[in-house]
C-alpha cells in the first residue's frame, strides 16, 4: 500500500491531472528557497497537526515554538538572501513610519491558481489564517468565479493580497500570473503538465512558485476508514507528499526535491497551513524591500473624492456611488465655455477666431473675414467637435452702430465667461475703457496685440533690422506703457499672429487660460484646442487619464451585462463613447484628420499612415470587446492601488475583474491615441512641433 503513492493522489486533479512547481523556487532577483523548511519525506512531531478524529499526531512538515508576542504563523527569521543574479532595481527606502505589511513598503500580489473546484478556498483561508467560520474566510464551495482573478485581501498584511484564479485552457491564466510576484499552484490530485508549464513560465520570470496539495485531509480520512488499526497517519502524510513530488519529478521538476504543502479541505489551521502563511509572510519581507509603493505611477485621487464615494456608499450603497461618478463626469463633459472676442473693426477678429479652432478662412464653418466690418451682431462659432466650447465673434466697438458705453449691454455681456480684446496696432481709448467696464461687472479680459507677423516683415525691409526678439519686446513694452497709464498696469499681452497661430505667446496664452479658468471649463477649453504642438497633447493625456477610473467603475457597475469571449461584465455603450471622444480629442477622427492634411498642405493618406493602433484606426463594438479582450499590464498594480485608496474598493474587487480590465484598457488607448497623434502631427509639418 505505502508503495503505490499514486494512489493517494488518484483523485483528479487539474485539466491534465495536475501542475508541477517548485516551492520556494529561486527567483531572478528574487526570495531564494526558505533554507527553513524541511523536504518532503522529513517530518518532524509538533502542535496543531491534529488528525480527522481530533487527536494529536505526527506533523506534516517543520515546526517551531512561537516566542512570546510573534504573531501566529509567522517566523521573525528573514529568508534568505536574495540570488546573486541582476535582480530589479533597489526603490528608495520606504518612509520611517511605515510599518511591517503597509502599502507603503509596496504590495505584494499572490496568485493561487488551480482548476475550478480544487479546494482554492481553503487554501485562501489557509494562507491568510483564516478559520473557516471567520466572517472574512473565503466562502467554502462557492461556485466557480467567472475566470478572472478574484481579490482576498489579508486581514492582517494591508499590503498582502491574495488572488484566486482558476486554471482553464487558453493564455489567461499565464496572463494574470505574469502580474503577480508570488504563484501558488494548487491541486486535489496530482500536479501535471499544465501546472508544470505554468511553474516553469513563473520561475523564468523571476517570480516565487510554491505548491499546494488541497484537501489532504480527505485522503487520511479514507485511509483511516479502510486500513482501520494499520493506519499510521505520519506515514500516509509521507506517501501523500512523496506522490506529489514524483507528479512533479515526472515533468522535469524534481531537483532540487520539491517541498508541497499539505492543506486540509474543512480546518485550514491543521497540516501545513500554518506553515504556508509562514511561508507567504516570508515572500512579503523579501518583496517590502524591492517593491515601490503602491501608488507609484498613478494619478493621485483627492482626499474629497474619496469622502465623497465615501458617503454615497454610506448613503445608498454602489448604486448611489455610480450615480454620483456618472453625474461627476457628465457634469465636466457637458461644461460650457463662452469666450468673447472683440477689438476694434479690422483688428482681425473673424480670422483670429477661425484660428484658434483650427479652421482657415475658406474652410466650412469658419467665420466670415473681409478688410471692412463684416460682424453686425455677436455670432456663435463652435470649436469642431464640440459644440459646448464657443468663440463669440462680436461687433466690433468704435464702429458707427455701437458706441463703448452701451457696448456690453448690446452683446448680452453675461453670456460670456471672459472676453479676448484684440488690437492689431497700438492700443487705443476704446480698448481701454471696454476693459474697465468687464473689471467693474466682475468678469476677466485679455489683451492680444494681433498681426505681429505684418510688423515683424516690416521691420525686415530696413536697411538694418533689427533682431526679432528685439521688436517683439518693444511691442511688448509699447502695450504695458499705454495699459499702465490708464491704471490696467497688471494686465497681460499676448502677441499673436493668426496665421502662425502656434508661434510667438500661444503657448503662454494657452497656460494663463488653462490656470485661470474653473476646474471644469478648464477641461472643456484644453480638450477643444487643435493639436497644434506636442505639449498641447501632451496635456490632452494627462487631463484625460484623470478620469479613466471614473469611467472604469461607472463601465463596470451600471447597466453591466456579459460580453462575449469576456469573463467580466460591463457597458459597452459607455466604453464606446468615452473611446469615440478620445480620438476626437486627438484629432484622429476623419474629418480633424482631413482639416490637418489640408492645413499642411499632404495628402489625407500620408498622414492616416502614421496612426498605428486599432482604435485610431476605426471604432465599433467589436473593437472595443477586442480590446478588452486583450487588456494587459498592470491590472493587478492598479487594483492594488485603488483597493487602498477607494474605501469601496473591496466591494468591487471581489465580485471579478471588470475594473482594473476596463481601467487598463481605457489606459493602454490612452497611450496609444496619444502617440498616434505625435506622430501625425511631426509628419503633417515635417518636424517636432
Amino acid at each position: 500500500m505505502w508503495g503505490e503513492p499514486g494512489r493517494l493522489g488518484s483523485r483528479a486533479g487539474g485539466a491534465d491531472g495536475g501542475e508541477p512547481g517548485r516551492l520556494g523556487s529561486r527567483r531572478e532577483g528574487g526570495p531564494a528557497a526558505h533554507p527553513q523548511w524541511v523536504p518532503p519525506g522529513r517530518v518532524t512531531a509538533g502542535p496543531g497537526n491534529r488528525n480527522q478524529d481530533g487527536g494529536s499526531s505526527p506533523g506534516a512538515g517543520p515546526s517551531r515554538a512561537r516566542p512570546e508576542g510573534e504573531e501566529p504563523g509567522e517566523t521573525p527569521a528573514e529568508p534568505t538572501q536574495m540570488n546573486e543574479a541582476p535582480g530589479p532595481e533597489m526603490p528608495s527606502q520606504p518612509p520611517a513610519d511605515a510599518s511591517p505589511g503597509s502599502p507603503d513598503r509596496g504590495d505584494v500580489s499572490v496568485v493561487i491558481v488551480g482548476v475550478p473546484g480544487c479546494g482554492k478556498s481553503a487554501l485562501l483561508n489557509a494562507a491568510r489564517g483564516l478559520a473557516e467560520d471567520d466572517a472574512r474566510a473565503a466562502p467554502l464551495g462557492a461556485p466557480a468565479s467567472s475566470g478572472g482573478p478574484v481579490l482576498y485581501p489579508d486581514p492582517a498584511r494591508p499590503n498582502l493580497l491574495l488572488w484566486e484564479l482558476p486554471l482553464t485552457e487558453g493564455e489567461g491564466p499565464a496572463r494574470w500570473l505574469a502580474e503577480g510576484d508570488v504563484v501558488v499552484l494548487a491541486t486535489d490530485g496530482l500536479f501535471g503538465a499544465s501546472h508544470a508549464r505554468l511553474a516553469q513560465e513563473a520561475r523564468g520570470a523571476g517570480k516565487t512558485v510554491h505548491f499546494a496539495r488541497t484537501k489532504a485531509d480527505l485522503d487520511l480520512h479514507t485511509l483511516r476508514r479502510l486500513l482501520g488499526g494499520r493506519y499510521d497517519r505520519a506515514r500516509a502524510l509521507d506517501a501523500l507528499r512523496a506522490a506529489c513530488a514524483q507528479s512533479l519529478a515526472a515533468h522535469g521538476l524534481g531537483e532540487p526535491p520539491p517541498v508541497v504543502f499539505l492543506v486540509s479541505g474543512h480546518e485550514p489551521q491543521e497540516l501545513d497551513g500554518p506553515l504556508l502563511r509562514q511561508a507567504l509572510v516570508g515572500d512579503v519581507r523579501v518583496y517590502e524591500r524591492v517593491l515601490h509603493p503602491v501608488v507609484s505611477g498613478f494619478e493621485q485621487i483627492s482626499e474629497r473624492e474619496v469622502a465623497e464615494i465615501q458617503e454615497a456608499y454610506e448613503l445608498g450603497g454602489l448604486a448611489e456611488v455610480v450615480t454620483r461618478v456618472q453625474c461627476s463626469l457628465e457634469t465636466l463633459w457637458n461644461a460650457r465655455l463662452d469666450v468673447a472676442v472683440t477689438g476694434e473693426s479690422g483688428a482681425g477678429k473673424s480670422t483670429f477666431v477661425n484660428a484658434l479652432r483650427g479652421l482657415g478662412d475658406e474652410d466650412e464653418g469658419a467665420a466670415q473675414t473681409g478688410v471692412t466690418e463684416t460682424t453686425a451682431q455677436p455670432t456663435a462659432y463652435p470649436y469642431p467637435g464640440y459644440p459646448n466650447v464657443t468663440l463669440w465673434d462680436l461687433p466690433g466697438i468704435g464702429t458707427p452702430s455701437f458706441r463703448a458705453d452701451c457696448y456690453l449691454e448690446a452683446v448680452e455681456f453675461p453670456r460670456y465667461d471672459f472676453f479676448i480684446i484684440l488690437a492689431s496696432e497700438r492700443f487705443k481709448e476704446n480698448h481701454v475703457r471696454l476693459a474697465q467696464a468687464i473689471v467693474e461687472q466682475g468678469k476677466r479680459f485679455y489683451f492680444v496685440r494681433a498681426k505681429v507677423d505684418n510688423d515683424l516683415e516690416a521691420t525686415r525691409r530696413r536697411k538694418n533690422p533689427p533682431e526679432e526678439e528685439e521688436v517683439l519686446e518693444e511691442i511688448r513694452r509699447d502695450c504695458r506703457e499705454r495699459l499702465s497709464q490708464a491704471g490696467l498696469g497688471d494686465t497681460k499681452v499676448f502677441l499673436l499672429s493668426s496665421f502662425e497661430i502656434e508661434k510667438y505667446d500661444f503657448q503662454a496664452f494657452e497656460d494663463t487660460l488653462e490656470r485661470e479658468l474653473p476646474g471644469h471649463k478648464r477641461h472643456a477649453f484644453l480638450l477643444s484646442l487643435p493639436n497644434l504642438s506636442g505639449a498641447i497633447i501632451e496635456k490632452k493625456r494627462l487631463l484625460l487619464h484623470q478620469e479613466v477610473w471614473k469611467v472604469a467603475l461607472v463601465s463596470s457597475l451600471v447597466a453591466a451585462v456579459p460580453l462575449p469571449g469576456l469573463a467580466f461584465t460591463c457597458d459597452v455603450s459607455i466604453l464606446l463613447r468615452k473611446l469615440a471622444a478620445y480620438r476626437q480629442d486627438f484629432g484622429l477622427d476623419a474629418a480633424s484628420l482631413a482639416r490637418l492634411a489640408e492645413r499642411a498642405g499632404k495628402p489625407l493618406e500620408v498622414l492616416r499612415a502614421e496612426v498605428h493602433s486599432v482604435l485610431g484606426r476605426g471604432i465599433n463594438k467589436e473593437v472595443v470587446i477586442g480590446l478588452l479582450g486583450k487588456a494587459t499590464g498592470g491590472g493587478l498594480v492598479v487594483v492594488n492601488f485603488f483597493f487602498h485608496r477607494i474605501p469601496i474598493y473591496g466591494a468591487l474587487a471581489s465580485g471579478g475583474i471588470s475594473f482594473h480590465t476596463t481601467y487598463s484598457m481605457l489606459s493602454q488607448c490612452l497611450e496609444e491615441l496619444a502617440a498616434d497623434s505625435q506622430r501625425v502631427l511631426v509628419k503633417a509639418f515635417d518636424s517636432e512641433v
